[in-house]
């Protein structure tokens, strides 16, 4: 480690109790379709409080998730990524990663898992916990997201949602544009930049009073 990235790391950690004391709502449900959940967890030192992270769910997939939510807490059949209908898309052949298949044919790609029986004891585990009156509803444009799919979500009856896009879209109240990605087809790895133009704790904070 170089001593940027050691300065950095000990920034992060020094920093965690005022980010901590930003955000009162603690036991917040994060639902996201990549990786902003891992990332907000444990940027704010919070329990995770749902079962997305870690892992990814492709925009179909995921919209149907959330359009039929039930889903989530019925069996999930387990393979591996080798298995999934989006592979070529994906290239994940070679990567061999757990992969859980929902019914309807819902795929939950759990990218940063070891093995499958990881995989869902945690997806079962943290099911349990999601809290749908306290819950942020997250969407992002990756994964081949198209702006069809971005309206999609923006119509879903989630009283606290946020959508994620390389571009403006005024007309939709959920997106927060990325401007550092304007102009691109896809964000990347953009939760790093989205806390400069998205409050999280006070997205959180507003769900519920917290004396």
């Amino acid at each position: 480690m170089n001593l940027r990235a050691a300065v950095n790391r000990t920034l992060y950690r020094m920093l965690l109790p005022l980010r901590r004391r930003q955000l009162r709502n603690t036991s917040v449900s994060i639902i996201s379709n990549d990786c902003f959940s891992s990332f907000m967890y444990r940027f704010y030192g919070i329990p995770f409080n749902s079962p997305f992270a870690g892992l990814f769910v492709m925009p179909d997939d995921y919209l149907a998730l959330l359009e039929h939510p039930e889903v989530m807490t019925q069996s999930m059949t387990m393979t591996d990524s080798t298995h999934s209908r989006y592979a070529p898309q994906l290239d994940v052949a070679a990567k061999g990663y757990p992969l859980g298949i929902l019914p309807g044919g819902i795929e939950i790609h759990f990218l940063h898992y070891g093995s499958a029986d990881e995989a869902l004891e945690k997806w079962t585990r943290r099911t349990r916990r999601i809290d749908w009156n306290n819950c942020i509803v997250k969407f992002s444009q990756n994964n081949g997201c198209t702006l069809g799919h971005i309206r999609r979500f923006d119509a879903l009856p989630y009283a606290h949602k946020v959508c994620f896009t390389t571009d403006p879209h005024p007309e939709l109240p959920s997106v927060v544009p990325i401007p550092e990605f304007a102009g691109d087809a896809q964000l990347g790895k953009y939760w790093k930049n989205a806390d400069l133009h998205y409050n999280f704790a006070a997205h959180a904070n507003s769900i519920k009073k917290i004396d």
